[in-house]
């Protein structure tokens, strides 16, 4: 008897299956990788991005570039939310996370092709993850986030792959100093006290001598510091020592990657602002010490320069307040309506009375303000700003001690703003500018940003961010790895060690994949450094042989060196997340066996 055919998934839909599955999102994460390859180290390629309104995009910026890509595979879109977690997790590494990601799926195609089942492949590579997360803090040292030249170094490594390391000094300053102005630590009774004139370094929360000194030579793995680096290998030591070191170090893991620092909010996007001014010259440049809005009086005959002013915040208009709905008057005499163009001419001047009240020298609101109200105001020797954007009103707030209020009525004498030491406003090419500065506890600023034109501010823009989210992770997490590749190349000669001792069956093959995908940065850093790629590596693998840990990539001119002498270091929480988003995005692509599309098979 014939059974007829029965389709349960429609068939005029795209469908892929099984390994054919597997192979293209391998092939799509490939892809999405050889795309930002090239924007690795300092000596990376800027792309010239196009989008479909005629803007310009130019940035050597791993999230920047991809977020204008528009990709079709379901496999690459999720490659390119990878960078958009790390550039909201740590805002640094969003490079490195694409093009480590499309390694460990490329080191997958073979053992898929001899059929090895992917939750294999996932158990060795979950295993490494766990090893290397170990690994890292056993090489991690400790930084004294109060000492001020240490964080400019530390910042100074983390931009000079971007397009501003020729004004190195100048963006890390105002990275830096931007960032200790925010900063909100949990043993103030406020918010901390920062003088941006002279910013020294404090002794409020010092560490001890000990653990914040560099350290020297090639001792890094020896002379780390925390609970999690007491194990570790000294220099001279063999691989097998320091792969010996890492069940030790397990225990005490936790320990560090929790450590005893007092900051408990830097909020960057909320408190800093950028504002990009083209003309001048990049070296004018500052950071102010309180708030600038683009915006001027509303009335020619208010004050512009104020010096110690007393500040009032509103979120209501200074306007005659109409009917929600429409109202119909019906006047039968002429007195009546002279009455009611009284009437409101009485309620905009008692509003202007209850702020008279006070004293204020200026006042800021963020709905409109009358004609009306502007005269009773300039009577009263009163300068008024209107229209303010919420985020703007929030950080004068912030800077100068005022509180929003949303009504006249209920204002107070603890509302008015007295921490800032003068209101000017000033003319910048064509545009007028308010400056609230001199505040004596900027708990909020500003970044002044000058330059030739505004493709050029958008990227110092983009590398502004990125190093001032370096200077918040170290903050709160104030331990640092070697940079230039060093880190990668620890973590793969010790991974690989490891599996050959301890890991036992088919999981080795995975475990040992994971340590070959980890050389694809030190290699990238080389080949576009116009180096050797074959023979600096074996130069660096027999460094780290030896314990060497703090050997990497000179991305200059593509030769090892020695990052203790180099000088280049990254934050650990910019490496840990790197890796484990890496290793988790590519197991999440290995479990999918069925691509269905929504899409229509193409005729």
């Amino acid at each position: 008897m014939n059974q007829s055919q029965v389709m349960v998934v429609n068939t005029t839909k795209q469908r892929e299956s099984g390994h054919k599955a597997q192979m293209s999102n391998i092939a799509a994460g490939k892809t999405v990788a050889d795309v930002v390859r090239t924007c690795l180290g300092p000596r990376a390629m800027l792309k010239m991005l196009l989008d479909p309104m005629g803007g310009i995009t130019l940035t050597n910026d791993g999230f920047a570039i991809l977020r204008e890509c528009e990709v079709a595979h379901p496999a690459a879109k999720s490659m390119i939310e990878l960078s958009r977690t790390q550039d909201d997790e740590v805002g640094d590494g969003t490079t490195s996370v694409i093009i480590l990601a499309g390694e460990m799926l490329a080191i997958s195609a073979p053992f898929l092709e001899r059929k090895i089942h992917p939750v294999i492949i996932l158990r060795g590579f979950q295993k490494a993850l766990e090893d290397a997360q170990v690994i890292l803090r056993s090489i991690a040292k400790r930084v004294d986030t109060n000492d001020r030249e240490q964080m400019l170094s530390l910042i100074k490594s983390a931009i000079g792959t971007k397009f501003v390391s020729r004004w190195n000094d100048l963006m890390c300053n105002l990275a830096l100093t931007a960032v200790q102005t925010v900063v909100r630590r949990s043993d103030d009774s406020e918010f901390v006290s920062v003088d941006i004139s002279a910013l020294k370094p404090t002794g409020a929360a010092a560490v001890d001598a000990e653990s914040t000194k560099p350290v020297a030579g090639g001792d890094a793995a020896a002379s780390t510091t925390g609970s999690a680096t007491d194990a570790a290998a000294p220099a001279t030591t063999s691989v097998s020592a320091a792969v010996a070191s890492v069940s030790a170090v397990v225990a005490d893991a936790s320990a560090s990657s929790a450590p005893d620092v007092d900051v408990r909010e830097v909020d960057i996007k909320r408190f800093v602002r950028i504002e990009k001014v083209p003309g001048g010259e990049i070296e004018e440049s500052r950071v102010l010490d309180g708030v600038m809005v683009n915006k001027d009086v509303v009335h020619p005959k208010m004050r512009r320069y104020i010096e110690n002013p007393r500040i009032i915040l509103l979120d209501c208009p200074l306007e005659y307040k109409k009917g929600e709905s429409q109202t119909n008057i019906e006047i039968t005499r002429e007195g009546d309506w002279s009455r009611v163009l009284e009437i409101e001419e009485e309620q905009i001047k008692a509003m202007c009375e209850k702020i008279s009240a006070l004293k204020p020298d200026l006042v800021i609101t963020e709905k409109g303000v009358s004609d009306l109200a502007q005269h009773y105001l300039v009577k009263n020797n009163i300068t008024a700003l209107r229209r303010m954007r919420k985020t703007d009103n929030n950080r004068i707030a912030r800077a100068t001690g005022a509180k929003i209020v949303t009504s006249v009525d209920e204002l107070k004498e603890q509302d008015v703003g007295t921490g800032c030491g003068l209101f000017s406003i000033e003319k910048i090419g064509d545009e007028y500018f308010t400056f609230l500065t001199k505040c004596k506890e900027p708990k909020a600023c500003t970044i002044l940003l000058r330059g030739p034109g505004k493709d050029t501010l958008n990227e110092i823009d983009r590398n502004l961010q990125d190093a001032m989210c370096v200077a918040r992770n170290v903050l709160f997490n104030p331990y640092l790895c070697p940079g230039g590749g060093a880190t990668e190349m620890a973590l793969s000669v010790q991974l690989a060690q490891r599996a050959k001792s301890d890991i036992p069956g088919v999981e080795q093959w995975p475990y040992a994949g994971v340590a070959e995908a980890l050389e694809v940065i030190p290699r990238t850093l080389i080949q576009n450094g116009g180096g050797n790629a074959m023979r600096t590596l074996t130069e660096l693998r027999a460094k780290h042989a030896n314990g060497l840990t703090t050997w990497g990539v000179d991305g200059e001119k593509g030769v090892p060196v020695d990052m203790n002498e180099y000088g280049i270091w990254e934050p650990l929480a910019v490496k840990l997340q790197t890796i484990k988003t890496a290793i988790d995005s590519a197991s999440l692509l290995l479990r999918v066996d069925d691509i269905v599309s929504g899409t229509s098979k193409k005729q």
